[in-house]
């Protein structure tokens, strides 16, 4: 299944941004809007493209193709407790916020721990240097980067 590039999308995200910015401002602001856009937007626009591929509503052509849709898979017979999860996950807890919650509110832990693992949280975040394709030239930069 090819999906929607990940960093396409991304690129065309920080570019609204520059321009958004760059009106308010009533300049150019460049590169330095772009890298704005990285550090305010980049972790939790990741996150939300991530729960996307997970949860089978889009396919994205950096994420591995066989995990499209597979939290909904893996967990059918949970899926209010997965909406649950996933809401949080969207509204950036991490892990540990998570089982908290889930202790506190007398959920399954058994069955939480197994969606975080598949959700892979702690592995899913990106480096500065995932965001470099927004400083290349167009056309460059925007090949099947695998995140793992």
């Amino acid at each position: 299944m090819q999906g929607k590039s990940l960093f396409e999308e991304a690129l065309a995200e920080a570019r609204r941004h520059k321009y958004i910015e760059s009106q308010k401002a009533g300049r150019d602001l460049g590169t330095e809007a772009i890298e704005d856009w990285h550090r305010r937007h980049w972790t939790i626009w990741l996150r939300h493209r991530w729960l996307e591929h997970l949860l089978g509503e889009r396919c994205w052509q950096e994420f591995e193709p066989w995990r499209f849709g597979r939290l909904k898979a893996l967990f059918a017979t949970h899926a209010a407790l997965m909406e649950e999860v996933t809401e949080m996950v969207r509204r950036g807890a991490e892990n540990m916020d998570i089982l908290w919650w889930a202790a506190r509110e007398g959920r399954t832990l058994a069955v939480v721990v197994r969606m975080l693992i598949e959700l892979r949280l702690n592995e899913i975040r990106c480096t500065r240097s995932c965001f470099a394709f927004a400083k290349l030239p167009p056309g460059q930069g925007q090949g099947n980067v695998p995140l793992r």
